[in-house]
């Protein structure tokens, strides 16, 4: 693939990641029954469109960024399944093989690095590239050594947690990056709002009617803290109750709950309206989901395999392994125009050329597969 310099699509894409920050304010946390690891996450936003996508080991890959910068260059050493909006490598969240799993929250008051001799990545490959090569938190606050991430106003910060059942908020303020883990992180959720001042509003029992973000905090903190000893048979169910407490209503377009231990994932995805002219329509009762569950263990994520791909709005429930189909850039392409064309019509100011879209279709082709025979 020719890699020419093409900074309007990387500034498109990052306009579209940063545009629901106040206006729909997601949730993640992190959920323990004994030994056992749950990781909870809202998505709320305008749409639910998507692809859940294996990413496959031993790949050779070069970051998706702007030609004056210098990509970070790596050879993904875990598979992952990840959930993608906006194109192949560029996932909202996702878990590796390893058990790793990493998430995504807006936060405005995110400043990433300055320029310096750190290699560059854009803020959701870089969710990709700790999925790909990492395998505990540790590592992922140890990375900021090698890559900086690169976005003019994609402003995350992140909630992350390994097998091992360490977890960190990881966030990027006044260019540097700031983290939270152990004794520093005494409840494991995330919203919109800095950690500190989500747990200062948590520890002062502040009136939180007023801020979304740390109503949400808040609330599914209190909830892991009073969870019933009656849902230890069914900390899924629990943990979904949980999503539903900080639910947006009809704004609310993905709940996922990831088993660890088990290397599960269960997700219940709600409509995405249909847009006739200025009317939002809505085909189905306001809640109405299926549950679908993913086993992760059943997939082959070697390179040598074509990665598989399952739309995230699939009428069905159960277990989805085999409604994965094989990905092709076509569907690549179809899953990026379709995003867009939402945007679009919901009235976001942002409209991809088709050689934008051909470009951002295209760049997984550019990775190589790394197998020793």
């Amino acid at each position: 693939m020719n890699r020419k310099k093409n900074p309007f699509l990387i500034i498109l894409i990052l306009l579209i990641t940063f545009a629901y920050s106040s206006v729909y304010p997601c949730t993640t946390f992190i959920f323990r029954f004994g030994n056992h690891l749950y990781f909870g996450r809202n998505l709320d936003w305008i749409s639910g469109t998507g692809l859940i996508m294996t990413n496959q080991r031993n790949l050779d890959k070069v970051a998706l960024v702007d030609s004056s910068e210098k990509p970070m260059k790596w050879t993904s050493k875990y598979g992952s399944i990840t959930f993608n909006q906006v194109g192949k490598d560029l996932p909202y969240g996702g878990i590796n093989e390893a058990g790793l799993v990493v998430e995504h929250m807006t936060l405005e008051k995110t400043i990433y690095p300055s320029k310096d001799d750190r290699c560059a990545i854009g803020s959701c490959q870089w969710i990709q590239f700790q999925l790909d090569n990492y395998s505990t938190v540790e590592e992922i606050i140890k990375s900021d050594e090698l890559i900086r991430i690169v976005d003019a106003t994609s402003k995350f910060h992140f909630l992350v947690c390994d097998r091992f059942g360490n977890a960190a908020v990881i966030e990027f303020i006044d260019g540097k990056m700031v983290y939270y883990t152990g004794k520093d992180l005494p409840n494991e959720a995330l919203a919109n709002s800095t950690y500190a001042e989500s747990i200062q509003c948590f520890v002062n029992h502040s009136n939180t009617q007023s801020d979304r973000s740390l109503y949400n905090f808040t609330t599914a903190a209190q909830m892991i803290i009073e969870r019933d000893s009656s849902f230890i048979d069914a900390p899924v169910d629990y943990a979904f109750r949980t999503l539903k407490s900080v639910s947006q209503g009809l704004g609310t377009k993905w709940s996922i709950v990831y088993d660890i231990t088990e290397m599960r994932l269960y997700m219940k995805v709600f409509e995405t309206p249909t847009i006739v002219g200025e009317q939002k329509i809505f085909l189905k009762q306001p809640g109405e989901t299926k549950t679908k569950l993913v086993d992760i263990k059943d997939f082959n994520l070697d390179c040598t395999q074509v990665s598989k791909v399952l739309d995230i709005e699939y009428d069905g429930e159960g277990k989805m392994n085999h409604n994965f189909i094989f990905y092709t850039t076509d569907i690549n392409k179809e899953f990026i125009s379709k995003a867009f064309t939402f945007f679009k019509n919901w009235g976001i100011g942002i409209n991809l050329k088709q050689e934008e879209i051909n470009y951002l279709a295209e760049y997984p082709e550019s990775f190589k597969c790394n197998k020793i025979h």
